[in-house]
């Protein structure tokens, strides 16, 4: 279960900042919202103030007219709208006009206006079907554009006619549906739109001519209408399109709904048409950093999941280290207590061993130089045999080298008293070591119980390998065999529980004790790959 810790830290303090910065995330997205629609709501209702002040240019010219009761001449006109600064503060209105309401075949008086207005000789145009005509007789201020609308019977065309009629039997301002407006003389045309306000009124269902003289009217270009009402606002990160019923009107260049995250879309009523306006956000309505704050607080709570996963792994590999330590001290403290125990019963039996080579030398030896030659020789191959041990430490060592050193390290240099034989077989420094001091301390105990020393004394170590390669196993067997051996006590001493614990602890084998009554017999076993 430790183990895994960090990990359940990480996804734990990972879940936790994913829910704060979905909270946090959900929140900037609510405000983004919010602060889109007062963004466009307010440029809409901005557009529908401007209509509102263009309504009331039109109430202030029909005051006009019905103060002068309809005898307004072209310059009085001309002085009037330009106290009005249309171009100024009006942008999108292309000018206020007065159109005659006459009669089909009437069309003389409209003519005489306009020559004596403008010093314009212009017939009424287009040519109609119908029984009343409304020609423009009034445009100011005068430009090319509007001077080409003089004259226009605008009666003649269908959407026209409807919002002239609406304006007949309301008495109120009526816009038409959108229209091209006949002062688009240019390749650059854009929609457009116009507003009646009649002077005179019928409240019949039939029109009266003695009721209604005429219609004060402005064209609308739909397109520098909505710049200029959306130029106080902040456009660029709001785009618009506004139809009327479906007619276009006005659409931003940046217009896409199909990648438009927030939307806005509100019914505007305005002289008698429904205007649908559909507005969504731009690129540039989003901050330079778009939702700066659930990025932080996601980013900062992915660096402490992680900080927090990777500080309680330190904190673990320092506790495990901390442990492996104490093992290792543990360890190091038992081992140096083994080889203190191991060092002196080497002395011990290293002393056993001079004393009991001594004692050989003495009883075979017929004077004193005899002596000292053959008690001089078995030291040096006690010290030959001392010194393959030390070297199996660091090497792989021989094993008929090693129980042959050993040997002769107890017995002398005379092999007469013992028998080896097996395989050629090659030991670890781990085996070296343990097999060494195994064959030790049997060879002391069969020099000290065994009877080897003895005449009819003998002694055979053989050994064979099983199995391949990681599987390999070494089974090696001590025979001692004198009429003259002493039965082994019950007691453990030392030698027998450290030949114990190298077999079974250091190799992972297998030992086992006979004593029959010609001698003893010890079966080794243990894995070679260990």
């Amino acid at each position: 279960m430790k183990r895994f810790l960090p990990l359940l830290v990480f996804l734990l303090v990972s879940s936790l900042g994913i829910g704060m910065t979905t909270v946090v995330y959900r929140a900037e997205v609510n405000a983004e919202q919010k602060r889109f629609e007062i963004l466009a709501v307010e440029a809409i209702d901005q557009l529908q103030e401007r209509l509102r002040q263009h309504i009331a240019l039109l109430s202030s010219t029909r005051a006009l007219f019905i103060a002068t009761n309809g005898e307004v001449d072209g310059k009085s006109f001309q002085q009037f709208v330009a106290g009005l600064g249309i171009n100024d503060k009006y942008a999108g209105v292309q000018g206020i006009g007065y159109a005659r309401f006459i009669k089909t075949g009437d069309e003389i008086d409209a003519q005489l206006d306009i020559s004596t207005n403008y010093a314009l000789g212009r017939a009424v145009w287009p040519e109609t079907d119908q029984e009343y005509r409304t020609p423009i007789v009034l445009l100011e201020p005068q430009d090319e554009r509007n001077k080409a609308a003089l004259g226009y019977d605008m009666y003649q065309d269908p959407s026209r006619r409807a919002a002239i009629m609406r304006a007949l039997q309301t008495g109120e301002a009526a816009a038409s549906k959108p229209v091209e407006l006949v002062q688009e003389i240019t390749a650059n045309k854009q929609a457009g739109f116009l507003v009646y306000l009649p002077f005179g009124r019928s409240d019949a269902a039939t029109i009266v001519k003695e009721d209604v003289r005429g219609f004060v009217y402005a064209p609308f270009r739909a397109g520098d209408l909505h710049l200029a009402a959306f130029s106080g606002q902040e456009t660029p990160m709001v785009a618009f399109r506004t139809t009327d019923n479906e007619q276009h009107l006005f659409t931003t260049a940046t217009f896409e709904p199909q990648n438009a995250i927030y939307t806005v879309t509100r019914e505007l009523e305005f002289a008698g048409r429904v205007w649908n306006i559909e507005a969504h956000e731009t690129d540039a309505f989003y901050n330079q950093f778009p939702h700066l704050s659930s990025m932080i607080l996601g980013t900062l709570s992915a660096v402490l999941a992680f900080a927090l996963a990777v500080a309680i792994m330190a904190q673990q590999n320092a506790i495990r280290q901390a442990n492996e330590v104490k093992r290792v001290v543990e360890e190091t403290l038992k081992e140096k207590e083994m080889m203190l125990q191991e060092m002196r019963h080497r002395i011990k039996n290293s002393i056993a061993r001079v004393l009991a080579i001594a004692r050989q030398t003495e009883k075979g030896a017929e004077n004193m130089e005899e002596f000292s030659k053959s008690f001089t020789a078995r030291l040096h191959a006690m010290a030959k045999s001392q010194d393959l041990l030390t070297r199996s430490k660091w090497q792989r060592a021989d094993l008929h080298a090693l129980i042959t050193a050993e040997l002769e390290q107890v017995f002398g240099d005379s092999s007469e008293d013992y028998q080896i034989d097996g395989p050629k077989v090659q030991l670890n420094e781990q085996a070296t070591q343990a097999i060494g001091l195994v064959c030790h301390e049997l060879a002391t105990n069969a020099l000290k119980y065994g009877g080897i020393s003895e005449a009819d004394g003998k002694l055979s170590v053989n050994w064979q390998v099983t199995g391949k390669r990681k599987r390999k196993m070494l089974h090696l067997e001590w025979q001692e065999q004198s009429r003259h051996a002493d039965a082994p006590t019950e007691n453990k001493g030392f030698g027998t529980k450290l030949i114990d614990a190298n077999i079974r602890g250091e190799l992972g084998g297998t030992i086992e004790r006979k004593f029959n009554d010609d001698g003893l017999l010890v079966k080794i076993e243990f894995p070679l790959n260990k």
